[in-house]
């Protein structure tokens, strides 16, 4: 399989569990690990072959700024189930990261990975 890579996209989004989270509303950033065969896009050079990442980068932006989870591991399925319902992927690996976390210490960021397959058929 191929990939094709979204690294370093930053949303605004009202998820979190805290109800400061869900009112101010914070900072997101997701990447996607995006598998295909890309074979025919790498003969052809059309776009109609590959993954148009600009919607798939909108795709992203709608679930982020249109949805409010309690947890990332939510907000993750709910972008890989969109763009596996709606781009041709096998399967996909999304990163959700939270810079500025809620505790009393010092971090960089949480991170969820989840990696889901399309259903044969």
């Amino acid at each position: 399989m191929d990939r094709l890579t979204l690294h370093g996209m930053k949303f605004y989004s009202h998820s979190g569990l805290h109800s400061f989270e869900k009112d101010v509303g914070q900072l997101f950033e997701i990447d996607l690990d995006c598998y295909q065969d890309l074979t025919q896009a790498s003969m052809s050079d059309h776009l109609s072959d590959t993954i148009n990442y600009p919607k798939l980068f909108q795709a992203v932006k709608d679930v982020m700024e249109q949805s409010s989870f309690n947890l990332m591991e939510r907000l993750a399925g709910a972008i890989a189930d969109r763009v596996l319902a709606e781009f041709p992927i096998q399967e996909i690996t999304v990163r959700c990261r939270k810079p500025r976390v809620p505790v009393k210490g010092f971090i960089d960021y949480a991170e969820v990975e989840i990696t889901r397959k399309k259903e044969p058929g």
